[in-house]
């Protein structure tokens, strides 16, 4: 069983008077205040003994000189042995701050159990102490935490609100900024790749490592920077805290959850610019077909109109020419009737001709009902963009 180490100083005769002590200790016995503060910065003991049995009176100088060295005694409980058993003694022991007071009618077995006693409030009080410092880092690391998280949500709740590459990169430096790094970020758009840095601009050799080193995996780690990559998106990170690993790995974890919300943000840009495309490429086919079909209702209008007039004058060239043709009676009629059908089966054709413009300017209006809703819908999104974004401006949620 190991003994625990004991640093006995000891005034007065130099006399071995407690067998006892050295079988349950471990003691290392000095005779000056000087030698017990020497060996106790060298050297690891659990109690510090002072045995002043032989000062009559009591003499606490000692004592007062050992305790007064602070940073060799701050976590050092001090044992007093002492000659008196006087209150006022005691008091005095105690307002110098002794661990405990052995008056000299204590029998020498309590006086090891009392120091052993005193070690293990001593060991209790390192593992208390201990504790509290790890609790202590839990708290500050939790906080820490907590604030990354609450940056990250407040990102994420903004990012819906960026209508172009821009406000979105900005947006995302003012979230980093929580993380202390300087970063480059590279955003590969459909349309464009943008290239930014925390003032807006661009560097044209982060931006060609960037989208060289994009299919180069998640994480690529040289030094003390890192890239990291997910889907259209690149971060490069210029001084990663390579010496705080806890730090570095919220890093990583926090800045890979941004990343994959200015990815995600980038595909709906992406989706909104292609509807608007569509949007633009459909308004304009719309207008085309409707242009079409005014120039197919024109040009039909005008060739029924041809139609009739020839008709008709063609009838009434008949009419007028039957007379002079030495034709009886019955041919007459049948050559009149011939030419009114004409005229009256014409006619009827030409009023069919109404029905189908009819149809026509329907469908033209559709069209155009279908492109203002089209417009109502824009602006319906804008204002309710507009409205989401005043308030969440004017009433920010703290969250943590």
């Amino acid at each position: 069983m190991n003994k625990e180490q004991v640093l006995l100083y000891q005034a007065g005769t130099r006399t071995d008077r407690h067998p006892l002590m050295n079988e349950r200790f471990d003691i290392t016995c000095v005779f000056t205040p000087e030698d017990a503060l020497s060996l106790a910065k060298e050297h690891t003991y659990k109690v510090v003994v002072c045995d002043l049995t032989d000062i009559i009176p009591v003499d606490l100088s000692a004592c007062e000189k050992l305790l007064n060295a602070e940073d060799v005694m701050r976590d050092l409980p001090l044992v007093v042995l002492s000659s008196s058993d006087e209150l006022r003694d005691k008091l005095d022991a105690f307002e110098l701050g002794v661990s405990d007071y052995l008056g000299p009618n204590i029998p020498v077995e309590e006086i090891c159990a009392r120091i052993s006693k005193t070690i293990f409030h001593q060991i209790a009080s390192e593992q208390l102490k201990d504790r509290l410092e790890l609790a202590n880092d839990t708290a500050f690391s939790v906080m820490s935490d907590n604030s990354d998280l609450g940056s990250n949500i407040q990102f994420l709740l903004g990012v819906n609100h960026c209508d172009n590459l821009d406000e979105l990169g900005q947006l995302f430096f003012r979230a980093l900024g929580n993380y202390k790094v300087t970063c480059s970020l590279q955003m590969r758009s459909l349309y464009e790749i943008k290239d930014m840095e925390a003032n807006g601009m661009a560097k044209d050799l982060e931006s060609q490592l960037l989208f060289q080193m994009k299919e180069g995996g998640r994480y690529i780690d040289f030094g003390c920077r890192t890239v990291v990559n997910y889907g259209q998106v690149s971060l490069l990170i210029r001084d990663m805290p390579v010496d705080d690993d806890r730090r570095y790995g919220a890093v990583k974890d926090n800045t890979f959850a941004l990343i994959q919300g200015v990815d995600a943000r980038l595909k709906a840009l992406d989706e909104h610019h292609k509807l608007l495309e569509e949007k633009q490429a459909l308004q304009k086919l719309s207008q085309d077909v409707k242009s079409v079909m005014t120039q197919i209702d024109e040009s039909y209008q005008d060739v029924m109109r041809h139609i009739v007039e020839t008709v008709e004058n063609l009838a009434d060239k008949i009419h007028k020419r039957i007379p002079s043709l030495a034709l009886s009676e019955e041919q007459e009629g049948f050559f009149e009737e011939v030419a009114d059908n004409c005229v009256s089966e014409t006619n009827e054709i030409f009023n069919q001709g109404l029905q189908v413009d009819e149809v026509f300017q329907r469908l033209s209006e559709n069209m155009d009902r279908a492109m203002e809703s089209l417009d109502d819908i824009d602006e319906l999104v804008e204002t309710r963009a507009v409205s989401s974004e005043s308030e969440s401006s004017g009433d920010s949620v703290e969250l943590f």
